[in-house]
Protein backbone atom coordinates (compact mmCIF):
# COMPACT_ATOMS: atom_id res chain seq x y z
CA UNK A 1 0.00 0.00 0.00
CA UNK A 2 0.87 3.48 -0.73
CA UNK A 3 0.00 6.47 1.59
CA UNK A 4 1.17 9.84 2.28
CA UNK A 5 3.55 10.60 5.32
CA UNK A 6 1.78 10.58 8.60
CA UNK A 7 3.15 10.41 12.33
CA UNK A 8 2.60 6.25 11.87
CA UNK A 9 5.60 6.34 9.42
CA UNK A 10 8.00 8.35 11.25
CA UNK A 11 9.84 5.35 12.08
CA UNK A 12 10.01 3.58 8.34
CA UNK A 13 11.40 6.71 7.16
CA UNK A 14 13.74 7.26 9.72
CA UNK A 15 15.31 3.95 8.66
CA UNK A 16 15.07 4.51 4.52
CA UNK A 17 16.27 7.44 4.86
CA UNK A 18 19.84 6.58 5.80
CA UNK A 19 19.82 4.79 2.72
CA UNK A 20 18.05 7.39 -0.01
CA UNK A 21 18.97 8.32 -3.61
CA UNK A 22 18.98 12.28 -3.18
CA UNK A 23 17.58 13.88 -6.51
CA UNK A 24 17.88 16.99 -5.92
CA UNK A 25 20.03 19.07 -8.35
CA UNK A 26 20.25 22.35 -5.56
CA UNK A 27 22.00 20.15 -3.13
CA UNK A 28 25.46 21.86 -3.88
CA UNK A 29 23.98 24.72 -1.98
CA UNK A 30 22.11 23.67 0.81
CA UNK A 31 22.80 22.52 4.08
CA UNK A 32 21.13 18.61 3.48
CA UNK A 33 17.81 18.01 5.22
CA UNK A 34 16.85 14.61 6.26
CA UNK A 35 13.84 13.23 4.94
CA UNK A 36 11.86 13.11 7.55
CA UNK A 37 12.90 16.35 8.70
CA UNK A 38 11.26 17.52 5.55
CA UNK A 39 7.86 15.16 6.05
CA UNK A 40 7.42 16.35 9.38
CA UNK A 41 7.43 19.78 7.77
CA UNK A 42 5.06 18.83 4.56
CA UNK A 43 2.91 17.60 7.74
CA UNK A 44 2.26 19.71 10.18
CA UNK A 45 2.93 23.15 7.91
CA UNK A 46 0.73 22.18 5.26
CA UNK A 47 1.22 22.37 1.27
CA UNK A 48 3.39 25.99 1.48
CA UNK A 49 5.96 24.36 2.43
CA UNK A 50 5.96 22.70 -1.44
CA UNK A 51 6.87 19.05 0.26
CA UNK A 52 4.89 15.98 -0.55
CA UNK A 53 6.32 12.58 0.86
CA UNK A 54 4.79 9.18 0.47
CA UNK A 55 5.46 5.74 1.74
CA UNK A 56 5.45 2.41 0.07
CA UNK A 57 4.86 -0.52 2.73
CA UNK A 58 3.51 -4.25 1.19
CA UNK A 59 2.67 -5.36 4.72
CA UNK A 60 4.12 -5.21 8.11
CA UNK A 61 6.23 -8.47 8.02
CA UNK A 62 9.83 -7.99 8.35
CA UNK A 63 10.27 -9.17 4.30
CA UNK A 64 8.03 -6.57 3.21
CA UNK A 65 8.47 -4.05 0.48
CA UNK A 66 9.28 -0.62 1.89
CA UNK A 67 10.44 2.39 0.45
CA UNK A 68 9.23 6.25 -0.27
CA UNK A 69 9.62 9.13 -2.96
CA UNK A 70 9.84 12.41 -1.86
CA UNK A 71 8.61 16.06 -3.76
CA UNK A 72 8.89 19.69 -3.44
CA UNK A 73 7.35 22.40 -5.55
CA UNK A 74 9.58 22.92 -8.45
CA UNK A 75 10.69 26.86 -8.74
CA UNK A 76 10.18 28.88 -11.83
CA UNK A 77 12.43 27.89 -14.43
CA UNK A 78 12.82 31.30 -16.17
CA UNK A 79 14.03 34.04 -14.21
CA UNK A 80 11.31 36.90 -13.39
CA UNK A 81 8.66 35.33 -15.25
CA UNK A 82 5.77 33.51 -13.24
CA UNK A 83 4.14 30.73 -14.20
CA UNK A 84 0.23 29.33 -14.22
CA UNK A 85 1.67 25.37 -14.08
CA UNK A 86 2.20 23.92 -10.48
CA UNK A 87 4.84 21.47 -10.92
CA UNK A 88 6.79 18.90 -8.81
CA UNK A 89 10.58 17.59 -8.95
CA UNK A 90 11.35 14.66 -7.22
CA UNK A 91 14.00 15.09 -4.61
CA UNK A 92 14.52 11.63 -2.93
CA UNK A 93 13.82 8.47 -3.43
CA UNK A 94 14.04 4.91 -1.66
CA UNK A 95 15.32 2.32 -0.83
CA UNK A 96 18.76 2.75 -3.32
CA UNK A 97 18.57 0.57 -6.10
CA UNK A 98 21.33 -1.88 -5.93
CA UNK A 99 20.11 -2.54 -2.18
CA UNK A 100 17.82 -4.96 -3.37
CA UNK A 101 16.30 -7.23 -6.28
CA UNK A 102 12.97 -5.17 -5.68
CA UNK A 103 14.23 -2.18 -5.10
CA UNK A 104 13.37 -1.17 -9.03
CA UNK A 105 10.04 -2.46 -8.69
CA UNK A 106 9.21 -0.34 -5.50
CA UNK A 107 10.24 3.01 -7.18
CA UNK A 108 8.06 2.49 -10.65
CA UNK A 109 5.09 1.57 -8.21
CA UNK A 110 6.06 4.49 -6.07
CA UNK A 111 7.12 7.35 -9.34
CA UNK A 112 3.06 5.98 -11.12
CA UNK A 113 1.46 6.55 -7.59
CA UNK A 114 2.68 10.22 -7.49
CA UNK A 115 0.94 10.56 -11.22
CA UNK A 116 -1.96 10.09 -9.69
CA UNK A 117 -1.39 11.96 -6.35
CA UNK A 118 -0.23 15.02 -8.55
CA UNK A 119 -3.10 15.29 -11.17
CA UNK A 120 -5.87 14.98 -8.68
CA UNK A 121 -3.74 17.76 -7.26
CA UNK A 122 -3.63 19.83 -10.29
CA UNK A 123 0.29 20.05 -10.61
CA UNK A 124 0.42 19.27 -14.41
CA UNK A 125 4.47 17.91 -14.54
CA UNK A 126 7.22 16.22 -12.45
CA UNK A 127 10.35 16.88 -12.97
CA UNK A 128 13.63 14.98 -12.17
CA UNK A 129 17.22 15.34 -12.30
CA UNK A 130 19.17 12.30 -12.88
CA UNK A 131 23.28 11.23 -13.23
CA UNK A 132 23.03 10.39 -17.41
CA UNK A 133 22.86 7.08 -18.14
CA UNK A 134 22.00 6.09 -14.85
CA UNK A 135 19.78 2.61 -13.18
CA UNK A 136 17.80 5.59 -11.99
CA UNK A 137 16.81 7.20 -15.34
CA UNK A 138 16.49 3.77 -16.52
CA UNK A 139 13.47 2.98 -13.82
CA UNK A 140 12.25 6.87 -14.58
CA UNK A 141 11.99 5.69 -18.38
CA UNK A 142 10.07 3.05 -17.08
CA UNK A 143 7.49 4.95 -15.71
CA UNK A 144 7.31 6.84 -18.80
CA UNK A 145 9.20 10.08 -17.80
CA UNK A 146 11.21 11.86 -20.69
CA UNK A 147 14.03 12.97 -21.24
CA UNK A 148 14.13 16.52 -23.07
CA UNK A 149 17.66 17.62 -22.56
CA UNK A 150 21.07 17.22 -20.57
CA UNK A 151 23.20 19.42 -18.38
CA UNK A 152 26.88 19.43 -17.15
CA UNK A 153 27.83 21.40 -13.94
CA UNK A 154 31.24 23.49 -13.72
CA UNK A 155 32.47 24.48 -10.85
CA UNK A 156 35.25 26.75 -8.72
CA UNK A 157 36.45 26.21 -5.23
CA UNK A 158 36.38 29.98 -5.08
CA UNK A 159 35.55 32.93 -7.24
CA UNK A 160 38.92 35.21 -5.92
CA UNK A 161 39.99 37.12 -8.54
CA UNK A 162 37.27 36.83 -11.14
CA UNK A 163 35.08 38.99 -13.02
CA UNK A 164 34.97 43.21 -13.07
CA UNK A 165 31.85 45.44 -13.42
CA UNK A 166 30.27 46.15 -16.88
CA UNK A 167 28.55 49.16 -17.32
CA UNK A 168 26.17 47.64 -20.12
CA UNK A 169 24.94 45.02 -17.00
CA UNK A 170 22.84 46.09 -14.24
CA UNK A 171 20.20 44.12 -11.41
CA UNK A 172 17.20 43.37 -12.56
CA UNK A 173 14.10 45.14 -12.45
CA UNK A 174 10.25 43.64 -13.09
CA UNK A 175 10.13 45.40 -16.32
CA UNK A 176 12.57 43.24 -17.94
CA UNK A 177 10.60 39.84 -17.24
CA UNK A 178 9.12 39.67 -20.99
CA UNK A 179 12.28 40.65 -22.22
CA UNK A 180 13.42 37.53 -20.33
CA UNK A 181 10.64 35.82 -21.98
CA UNK A 182 11.35 36.59 -25.21
CA UNK A 183 15.18 35.55 -24.75
CA UNK A 184 14.41 32.48 -23.42
CA UNK A 185 12.17 31.19 -25.92
CA UNK A 186 14.93 32.66 -28.69
CA UNK A 187 17.57 30.80 -27.32
CA UNK A 188 15.43 27.47 -25.44
CA UNK A 189 14.91 24.30 -28.17
CA UNK A 190 11.40 23.63 -29.14
CA UNK A 191 11.43 20.52 -26.66
CA UNK A 192 12.79 22.02 -23.58
CA UNK A 193 10.16 24.88 -24.27
CA UNK A 194 7.26 22.05 -24.93
CA UNK A 195 8.65 20.61 -21.29
CA UNK A 196 9.52 24.24 -19.16
CA UNK A 197 7.05 26.53 -21.09
CA UNK A 198 5.73 28.29 -17.88
CA UNK A 199 1.64 28.41 -19.09
CA UNK A 200 0.07 31.67 -19.30
CA UNK A 201 3.75 33.51 -18.41
CA UNK A 202 3.20 37.24 -17.42
CA UNK A 203 5.72 39.75 -16.27
CA UNK A 204 6.36 40.31 -12.89
CA UNK A 205 4.03 43.02 -11.45
CA UNK A 206 3.84 45.00 -8.75
CA UNK A 207 7.05 46.40 -7.43
CA UNK A 208 9.08 48.07 -10.14
CA UNK A 209 11.70 47.02 -8.50
CA UNK A 210 12.27 42.55 -8.45
CA UNK A 211 12.51 41.67 -5.01
CA UNK A 212 16.25 40.26 -4.42
CA UNK A 213 18.17 39.16 -1.14
CA UNK A 214 21.45 38.08 -0.41
CA UNK A 215 20.33 34.45 -1.34
CA UNK A 216 19.33 35.50 -5.02
CA UNK A 217 20.07 38.09 -7.81
CA UNK A 218 19.76 38.69 -11.49
CA UNK A 219 21.88 41.06 -13.59
CA UNK A 220 20.58 41.76 -17.41
CA UNK A 221 22.47 43.09 -20.28
CA UNK A 222 21.47 44.93 -22.69
CA UNK A 223 22.86 46.40 -26.31
CA UNK A 224 23.06 50.17 -27.62
CA UNK A 225 19.46 49.01 -29.33
CA UNK A 226 18.08 48.45 -25.91
CA UNK A 227 17.93 44.04 -27.11
CA UNK A 228 18.50 41.73 -24.07
CA UNK A 229 21.07 40.11 -24.79
CA UNK A 230 21.77 38.22 -21.65
CA UNK A 231 20.45 37.43 -18.14
CA UNK A 232 22.41 35.80 -15.10
CA UNK A 233 20.86 34.36 -12.19
CA UNK A 234 22.79 34.25 -8.78
CA UNK A 235 21.74 31.97 -6.21
CA UNK A 236 23.25 31.64 -2.61
CA UNK A 237 23.02 29.22 -0.21
CA UNK A 238 24.99 27.70 2.71
CA UNK A 239 27.36 25.61 0.72
CA UNK A 240 27.89 27.85 -2.28
CA UNK A 241 27.15 30.18 -5.20
CA UNK A 242 25.03 28.60 -8.57
CA UNK A 243 25.17 30.68 -11.61
CA UNK A 244 22.41 30.49 -14.24
CA UNK A 245 23.32 31.54 -17.72
CA UNK A 246 20.30 32.53 -20.19
CA UNK A 247 22.79 34.68 -23.47
CA UNK A 248 21.67 35.43 -26.97
CA UNK A 249 24.07 33.61 -28.92
CA UNK A 250 24.24 35.99 -31.38
CA UNK A 251 25.52 38.92 -29.17
CA UNK A 252 28.97 38.28 -29.37
CA UNK A 253 30.79 38.93 -26.48
CA UNK A 254 27.45 38.94 -24.47
CA UNK A 255 27.91 35.82 -22.57
CA UNK A 256 31.83 36.88 -20.96
CA UNK A 257 30.61 40.59 -20.29
CA UNK A 258 27.04 39.61 -18.33
CA UNK A 259 29.34 36.48 -16.69
CA UNK A 260 32.25 38.47 -15.67
CA UNK A 261 29.99 41.56 -13.94
CA UNK A 262 27.92 38.59 -11.75
CA UNK A 263 30.67 36.90 -10.74
CA UNK A 264 32.25 40.73 -9.66
CA UNK A 265 28.77 41.15 -7.69
CA UNK A 266 29.32 37.82 -5.85
CA UNK A 267 29.88 39.24 -1.81
CA UNK A 268 31.82 36.59 -0.24
CA UNK A 269 34.74 35.27 -3.04
CA UNK A 270 35.70 32.54 -0.89
CA UNK A 271 32.48 30.41 -1.93
CA UNK A 272 32.38 27.80 -4.27
CA UNK A 273 30.37 28.73 -7.26
CA UNK A 274 28.71 26.19 -9.32
CA UNK A 275 27.50 26.78 -13.10
CA UNK A 276 25.01 24.75 -14.82
CA UNK A 277 25.35 24.05 -18.53
CA UNK A 278 23.27 22.65 -20.79
CA UNK A 279 23.95 20.69 -23.96
CA UNK A 280 22.59 23.85 -26.07
CA UNK A 281 24.89 26.29 -24.73
CA UNK A 282 27.65 24.92 -25.80
CA UNK A 283 29.42 28.46 -25.92
CA UNK A 284 29.58 29.14 -22.15
CA UNK A 285 31.57 25.63 -21.92
CA UNK A 286 35.23 27.21 -22.98
CA UNK A 287 33.77 30.72 -20.98
CA UNK A 288 34.30 28.63 -17.68
CA UNK A 289 36.91 26.88 -18.62
CA UNK A 290 38.69 29.76 -19.37
CA UNK A 291 37.77 31.30 -15.79
CA UNK A 292 39.14 27.84 -14.10
CA UNK A 293 36.20 26.04 -13.95
CA UNK A 294 36.67 22.25 -13.93
CA UNK A 295 33.66 20.47 -15.72
CA UNK A 296 31.42 17.67 -12.97
CA UNK A 297 28.50 15.60 -13.33
CA UNK A 298 26.29 15.03 -16.45
CA UNK A 299 22.47 14.86 -15.65
CA UNK A 300 19.67 14.30 -17.83
CA UNK A 301 16.43 16.52 -17.23
CA UNK A 302 13.15 14.24 -17.25
CA UNK A 303 9.40 15.24 -17.26
CA UNK A 304 6.25 13.43 -16.57
CA UNK A 305 2.89 15.31 -18.03
CA UNK A 306 0.23 14.40 -15.82
CA UNK A 307 -3.44 14.62 -16.68
CA UNK A 308 -5.33 16.78 -13.35
CA UNK A 309 -9.32 16.66 -12.93
CA UNK A 310 -11.41 18.93 -15.48
CA UNK A 311 -15.06 20.44 -14.02
CA UNK A 312 -16.52 20.03 -17.40
CA UNK A 313 -21.28 21.51 -17.36
CA UNK A 314 -23.13 19.02 -17.68
CA UNK A 315 -25.03 19.29 -20.90
CA UNK A 316 -28.68 20.51 -20.66
CA UNK A 317 -30.96 16.82 -21.81
CA UNK A 318 -33.77 17.67 -20.04
CA UNK A 319 -35.47 21.21 -19.39
CA UNK A 320 -36.03 19.84 -15.30
CA UNK A 321 -32.17 20.56 -15.37
CA UNK A 322 -31.39 23.95 -13.99
CA UNK A 323 -28.76 25.76 -15.59
CA UNK A 324 -25.05 25.44 -14.27
CA UNK A 325 -25.24 22.07 -12.85
CA UNK A 326 -21.96 20.60 -12.94
CA UNK A 327 -20.26 17.08 -13.05
CA UNK A 328 -16.65 16.31 -12.05
CA UNK A 329 -15.58 12.56 -14.02
CA UNK A 330 -14.29 10.14 -11.59
CA UNK A 331 -11.04 9.69 -10.84
CA UNK A 332 -9.06 7.15 -9.36
CA UNK A 333 -8.14 8.46 -5.83
CA UNK A 334 -4.50 7.93 -4.70
CA UNK A 335 -4.85 8.24 -0.95
CA UNK A 336 -6.62 6.46 1.93
CA UNK A 337 -7.29 7.68 4.75
CA UNK A 338 -5.03 8.55 7.36
CA UNK A 339 -5.63 5.96 10.11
Amino acid sequence: MIAPFGLRHIQLLRQLQGACAQLDPNGALEEPASALRLALRGYFLGPRTGVQTYILRSSDHAQSQCGFAQTRAQAPQIPLVKTSLPAWRVVAMAPLLDASEDAATIWYRLLLHLCIAAGERGVTRLFACLPERSAAEDVFRQATFVTYSHQQTYWRENSEGLGHPSSAARQAVAEDALNVLRLWHKVTPRTVQQAEEPGNSRAATGSSEVATTNAERHYVLYSTTQQLQGLLSVSTGPRGVRLRLIVDSDARGAAARVLDHGLAAIEDHSRPVFCTVREYQGGLRALLEDRGFAPGETCSLLVKHTTVRVREPLRKLVPALEQGVEVTPSVSHSEPAEG
